[in-house]
């Protein structure tokens, strides 16, 4: 802060110098670095005369590059100079005499009619060139492909023939057999990953609109009972932590915080379980700024590493909130040392990332960080156009058992209005009523705003694409062409199995525990699979043959019944006819409220389809002192028990020397010439071995016996 005051007029810190040269930070950083001047960050100040090397370095530049375009426009001119004929000659010459006898107007307008038509033969050529790219999604049929091509379907099909692929006309073909057909009609194939998605787009950006400052959308990150949910509590004097089961985030909640009459912040709250990695990643690429949370009286932990890497991997900067610090316990010197260590480092270390030190409990500088917050998102210079449609990004989507199917979503641009119809992900729908955080309807939405949107016809998938378009038509073509291709995905994963898979399934189908998850929200469904998909080994593992949102239906206990699946529900109940077909079918249903239970109860299910392992264990050992050879029997070693017993038809070893040059088992076993089933310690017995006779005096005979033992995953 004592640099920020003593700053000169000609000084500039590197990110405003790189607004000013309409550049990002980290463009101008490297021509700065390249230049050998130091610095550290964006935040750091430049000096004058850093200032005016740096812009001697674009003024050459630019000069260079104006040079190189003037050299290459006199190189093409020269190397596409079209060869000149007496008849062009002559035509040439005519049209001008043509045009000199006419009168002045007439030639203006052949000039100007003259512009025009090369214009347009200019737009012709580019459009038949863009004209020979198809933007396919895979799986279009040979039906769909003629139409595309403007072919006729009889061709299309002898084509598919002639390359060895027999084919009718509404059957789907992948990406590669499309390429090949195309190719042979003078097409190229640009596969698209989600149909319409690159269309929309630029329909929406067509719209043009005037750009405005959006508010910062934020992520809150952290280990688990470090105090992110409370952090949100604090901002938005409200209690959320009261409805979370054991005081631990179990959903992505993504709210708005007003500082004064024109700053927001949304933030997005995401729970700290290490079950939910893939609702942070899922965070961490929506928002601009990550709020890295670690409590002052704890440690840098594995969940707030991860949550690192997260924004990391997704280039977004991090601000540090070091909560707890009501505690006197805190050490927060500790937890800057810590975080240092894994190269972050906070501004008062010398480093570029903004620290607050606060307490949820006091209020203690929740000020300071939330103008941190702002401060950071003032110099990544967020915009967006409020004019255009709406684009957002589904958080969550849920059934709720009052208003339906309700998915939580944060436009990043445009504005969304109550009565728009929209695409989100593979379903399209009509908003019929939206509602903000804390249940306040509302009739549009617009950039940087968490909205709750009723309107979808099933629960679309967390992280999907929300686009609002036209009209019904555009978004149900849109919707229709998405699950198609959904469906033909997950019908060629079921048919692509090998012999091979076949057996190994066939091996492997008693370690095998096929489960339906249920939940009350699809990204905690999503989070279940992936956590029970981790568990298991080489001989037992979890099938998830479905999972979803809302609560157990006859349906699931259908398919349960019929794949011998165990249900499993997540804040989720089954209705009275479920639970009747479920007692009828002996179908079992578990449910759960706290994620740390689902996943104890799975891998204790697992451990009893381990197959149990076999140990040995020992009973005894005699020492053989006298040697007795019996017609018809063998050699009877006459011992002497040491330790344990020796039973009759037990496994035994014969060791020699501490060497075992013997294992079989007990063929008789007396005491006096009578048979006994077992002789204990320090008792006399005779004892034969099952086949053998190589014994002699000194040789120890030890008893064991193989039992089966539970194990553990």
């Amino acid at each position: 802060m004592a640099e920020t005051k003593t700053k000169s007029k000609n000084r500039k810190r590197v990110y405003e110098l790189a607004k000013e040269l309409n550049l990002s930070s980290e463009a101008l950083l490297k021509v700065v670095r390249e230049l050998n001047i130091t610095v550290k960050s964006h935040m750091s100040f430049l000096e004058e005369e850093h200032i005016k090397a740096v812009m001697d370095r674009f003024d050459k530049e630019k000069r260079e590059a104006r040079s190189k375009t003037v050299k290459k426009k006199r190189k093409k001119r020269r190397r596409h100079k079209p060869r000149v004929t007496a008849e062009a000659v002559k035509t040439v010459k005519d049209t001008l005499a043509k045009m000199e006898s006419s009168p002045g107007k007439t030639r203006q307008k052949r000039r100007k009619k003259h512009r025009e038509e090369k214009h347009w033969k200019q737009l012709e050529a580019e459009a038949a060139k863009d004209s020979n790219v198809l933007r396919v999604p895979e799986y279009t049929s040979p039906s769909e492909l003629a139409d595309l091509m403007n072919v006729p379907l009889n061709r299309v099909i002898a084509k598919c023939v002639e390359l060895g692929v027999m084919v009718t006309a509404n059957q789907r073909l992948d990406v590669e057999t499309i390429t090949l057909v195309a190719e042979e009609f003078d097409f190229e194939v640009e596969p698209v990953d989600e149909f319409g998605a690159k269309e929309m787009e630029s329909k929406r950006v067509s719209m043009g609109g005037k750009a405005v400052t959006r508010p910062p959308i934020v992520t809150v990150m952290g280990h688990v009972d470090h105090g992110k949910t409370a952090l949100l509590d604090r901002i938005r004097q409200t209690n959320v932590i009261a409805t979370e089961s054991g005081g631990i985030t179990q959903h992505i909640g993504a709210y708005m915080a007003r500082l004064g009459d024109d700053k927001k912040i949304t933030f997005i709250d995401t729970p700290g379980h290490e079950a939910f990695t893939a609702m942070r990643i899922r965070g961490a690429r929506v928002t601009d700024i990550v709020v890295l949370v670690v409590a002052a009286d704890s440690r840098v932990m594995p969940q707030t590493l991860e949550a690192i890497d997260h924004a990391r991997a997704a280039g977004v900067p991090i601000v540090v909130a070091i909560t707890k610090m009501d505690l006197s316990t805190a050490n927060p010197d500790l937890i800057k040392n810590e975080l240092a260590a894994h190269n972050v480092l906070v501004e008062e270390w010398g480093g570029d990332v903004l620290c607050s030190e606060v307490s949820s409990l006091t209020g203690e500088n929740i000020d300071d960080l939330l103008e941190k917050i702002l401060l950071q998102a003032e110099m990544l210079e967020l915009t967006a156009y409020p004019e255009r449609p709406a684009k957002g990004t589904v958080i969550e989507g849920a059934v709720d058992p009052r208003r339906g199917i309700v998915m939580t979503v944060i436009i990043e641009d445009g504005t969304l209005r109550q009565e728009d119809y929209f695409v989100a992900g593979r379903f399209a729908g009509r908003v019929r009523a939206m509602y903000d955080e804390n249940d306040n309807k509302l009739t549009d939405a617009g950039p940087g705003t968490p909205v709750q949107i009723l309107g979808c016809p099933e629960v679309p998938d967390a992280g999907d694409t929300l686009v609002s378009v036209e009209d019904e038509h555009e978004a149900r073509k849109i919707a229709k062409m998405r699950q198609m291709v959904q469906r033909e995905r997950e019908l060629q994963a079921r048919n692509m199995v090998s012999l091979e898979d076949f057996k190994r399934m066939a091996r492997e189908g008693e370690g095998i525990l096929n489960l339906i998850v249920k939940a009350d929200v699809q990204g905690t469904a999503e989070a279940i699979v992936d956590t029970l998909m981790k568990l298991g080994n080489e001989e037992v593992s979890v099938k998830v043959i479905r999972s979803g949102v809302g609560g157990i239906t006859s349906n699931d206990v259908n398919l349960a019944a019929a794949s011998n699946a165990v249900i499993i529900g997540f804040r989720v109940r089954p209705d009275i006819r479920a639970r009747e077909e479920a007692a009828e079918k002996n179908v079992e249903i578990n449910t759960f409220s706290v994620i740390h239970q689902v996943e104890e109860t799975m891998k204790k299910a697992l451990s009893g389809l381990l197959k149990p392992e076999e140990r040995e264990e020992f009973l005894g050992s005699a020492e053989v002192r006298e040697l007795f050879r019996v017609p018809k029997v063998g050699v009877i070693a006459g011992s002497y028990v040491m330790s344990g017993m020796i039973k009759r038809n037990a496994m035994v070893r014969l060791v020699r020397d501490g060497v075992e040059i013997w294992s079989g088992t007990v063929s008789s076993l007396k005491r006096f010439k009578e048979d006994r089933r077992e002789v204990k310690s320090g008792f006399e017995c005779g004892i034969g071995l099952s086949g053998f006779n190589d014994i002699k005096v000194g040789d120890v005979i030890e008893s064991y016996e193989m039992v089966s033992v539970e194990r553990e995953l």
